[in-house]
């Protein structure tokens, strides 16, 4: 049986280096793939990220309109409230003071009253116009 034979020192220095760069570019191939795993569960967990945004927005989507909704419908009871106040304030200028003796006590009472029925009027339907 022949006996190996012993390498040179250059030889052995040769395979050496030759076996550190194996082992540099492998151990690199491991970070770069170790990375791009990395990458992927990254992205792969973003998505479930994602999908919990998205639900969060229209979760608030539908809060918001919620909110406007009753919002509307708080400032239409308002003006209802409102118009029927006014309403009421013009009809009691009319039998108090409007009913008076003095004929210009009368005429200045029935004229205010007309003047808060037509504000009151134009007043609640602007309003009315802008909650739709």
């Amino acid at each position: 049986m022949p006996q190996p034979k012993k390498a040179s020192g250059a030889q052995r220095k040769a395979s050496t280096s030759a076996r550190a760069r194996t082992t540099k570019s492998t151990a690199r191939g491991a970070k770069s793939a170790g990375a791009r795993t990395a990458t992927r569960r990254a992205a792969a967990e973003a998505k479930p990220a994602e999908r919990g945004v998205a639900a969060a927005e229209a979760r608030i989507r539908e809060l918001n309109e919620r909110i406007i909704d009753a919002g509307k419908r708080a400032g239409r009871g308002t003006l209802e409230i409102y118009e029927s106040t006014l309403k009421t304030v013009a009809d009691s200028l009319e039998r108090g003071p409007g009913s008076s003796d003095i004929e210009w006590v009368s005429s200045i009472a029935t004229a205010h009253a007309n003047f808060l029925r037509d504000l009151t009027k134009a007043w609640t339907s602007a309003a009315r116009k802008a909650l739709k």
